[in-house]
């Protein structure tokens, strides 16, 4: 695996907690290069070493932040005995608890990319899954339709989370989303993982 330079990292971090509170004040075509690394205590000089200019660094940090839930969440599952890469939600929504600020942003109406970008990963993983489980779909809604469903609650209680402040705990809203699903999505649903979860000593909130 390639290694990520812990430099990289810090100025990306920097630029997006200045995007972030940069748009408490002023629209995204309002904030420039010079104002994004001013905020961040940056030089333009490391901004363009990094970046081509601010549409790079938009496009980067989206992709980057998808990645980062992705691999924050990454777990392996053998539903059909043969090892597939699924999705531990406890992890996920600590993720985005940790990163709620960037992640709110990227939801934002500013980013018309992100949500379908996301939403199209978030469907691939799926529906990868899903061809382990064949047998398990028989005689149930197409295997489309079922991920878009699953897909399309996961996400809004993702947003209605930050909309609420995270008024749960990470490790109460993976177990409540897993209870919300009806037997006949189980199956795919197993995809969004407990593993690791004690359930059994869950909270409500911190």
């Amino acid at each position: 695996m390639e290694m990520i330079d812990p430099r990289v990292v810090r100025t990306n971090e920097r630029l997006r907690q200045a995007l972030h509170q940069l748009l408490q004040e002023q629209s995204l075509k309002q904030i420039s290069v010079q104002k994004l690394t001013q905020s961040a205590q940056l030089t333009r000089g490391t901004f363009y070493l990094h970046y081509k200019d601010k549409a790079d660094f938009l496009t980067q940090t989206e992709d980057q932040v998808v990645n980062e839930w992705f691999t924050a969440a990454k777990v392996t599952l053998a539903p059909n005995g043969e090892p597939v890469a699924g999705f531990a939600l406890a992890p996920a929504l600590r993720y985005i608890e940790s990163h709620r600020h960037i992640v709110s942003v990227l939801l934002g109406p500013d980013f018309g990319r992100f949500r379908p970008h996301l939403r199209e990963r978030f469907e691939h993983e799926l529906m990868g899954y899903s061809r382990q489980l064949t047998p398990q779909l028989a005689n149930l809604p197409p295997k489309d339709i079922q991920v878009t469903f699953l897909v399309t609650a996961f996400l809004g209680l993702v947003q209605q989370w930050l909309d609420d402040d995270l008024r749960y705990r990470p490790e109460f809203l993976a177990r409540a989303f897993r209870q919300m699903i009806s037997p006949e999505l189980r199956p795919l649903a197993g995809w969004f993982s407990l593993v690791g979860l004690d359930v059994d000593s869950i909270s409500e909130k911190s």
